[in-house]
């Protein structure tokens, strides 16, 4: 009796292991396909021009709306930011933190994402690097400033600034297990915006 009991304990445990893995599986291939599926974009950003932007978003943002795409030039690589910080919102892509701006209002706009899916990759950004978020029918670049890591309670990141400013976060060091202690900060200011034309050709608006 007691060498079955043994048997169905094992079982239920082998069970919920092959689920953890599954799930966890899920969730990474989730990110990693929101990295890979939006190369399209980064290419017609460099071109100049056809693609179809949409319209200027409401005032009002729900929860997980999907909001725009982030687009990393020197990594070729789009991946789409949605409204929210939730498990559910960052296994699509990327985050951005409700409360902080967006891009054309000024202050500081915070995006946040994982590092090992949608930003396994950050480390290869350097300062003078670009960044360019597609948003409400516009094109807003920003050049890295600064890049940084702080404590995982540090609220600096958040902070209101006096100008626009992009902050992409994420947890560091990048292949820690468990739970990181730290973040990896990247800090651009805003340089540009463009908008396509009705020939389908970008033109600056903003500067």
């Amino acid at each position: 009796m007691r060498e079955r009991c043994l048997v169905v304990v094992l079982w239920i445990l082998m069970g919920t292991g092959a689920a953890l893995f599954i799930g966890s599986g899920l969730l990474y291939w989730q990110g990693v396909s929101a990295v890979e599926d939006r190369s399209e974009f980064g290419s017609k950003v460099e071109e100049g021009g056809g693609q179809e932007l949409k319209a200027p978003l409401a005032v009002s943002i729900a929860a997980g709306d999907e909001i725009g795409e982030v687009y990393f030039p020197v990594l070729e690589v789009g991946i789409p930011v949605f409204h929210g910080v939730t498990e559910g919102v960052l296994g699509k892509g990327v985050g951005h933190v409700p409360g902080t701006s967006l891009p054309g209002d000024g202050g500081n706009i915070v995006l946040s994402g994982h590092r090992d899916t949608v930003f396994r990759r950050l480390e290869e950004i350097k300062v003078g690097d670009k960044v360019v978020f597609e948003f409400g029918g516009g094109l807003y670049t920003y050049k890295i400033g600064k890049i940084r890591v702080v404590d995982k309670e540090d609220t600096s990141v958040v902070v209101p600034r006096p100008s626009e400013v992009l902050t992409i976060t994420t947890c560091y060091p990048f292949r820690f297990i468990g739970s990181a202690p730290e973040r990896y900060v990247l800090e651009a200011e805003f340089i540009g915006k463009e908008e396509l034309m009705e020939d389908g050709l970008m033109r600056e608006t903003q500067s």
